[in-house]
């Protein structure tokens, strides 16, 4: 039987690994980027690279944030353990942070994904 804890823990973990996926593909973005900054001189094209350059230095932000705040939780949460395995309850502060980090997660992801669309829509005309 799995425990609520280890829930936690397995959806934590998916998380960062989650984060450290987006943050190994926004490097490739980069890498993309600088080709097509290098093989355009139309002053269009290189607003929109420069946008998306911004974007990707945006997200990276978020994402370091996201991770440490992520971390920080599963911290409290393996001090929680302790009256938890006593027979004791889950506080209301690491409920909230934990339905916090849910939200923000899921808010990450969904402006990632636009943000993605537009990336590739972007990359096909130009590349």
């Amino acid at each position: 039987m799995i425990t609520k804890i280890e829930m936690n823990h397995v959806e934590l973990l998916e998380w960062l690994k989650a984060l450290d996926f987006y943050k190994n593909e926004l490097r490739f973005w980069r890498k993309h980027l600088s080709h097509v900054v290098v093989s355009n001189t139309n002053k269009d094209i290189l607003r929109e690279a420069e946008h998306f350059q911004n974007q990707v230095i945006i997200q990276v932000d978020q994402i370091d944030l996201l991770h440490h705040d992520v971390k920080q939780f599963e911290n409290k949460l393996d001090q929680e353990f302790e009256s938890v395995s006593k027979g004791g309850k889950f506080s209301q502060q690491i409920v909230d942070v934990e339905a916090s980090l849910r939200e923000r997660m899921k808010t990450f992801e969904h402006i990632y994904v636009d943000l993605k669309h537009d990336y590739y829509s972007f990359l096909r005309k130009y590349m």
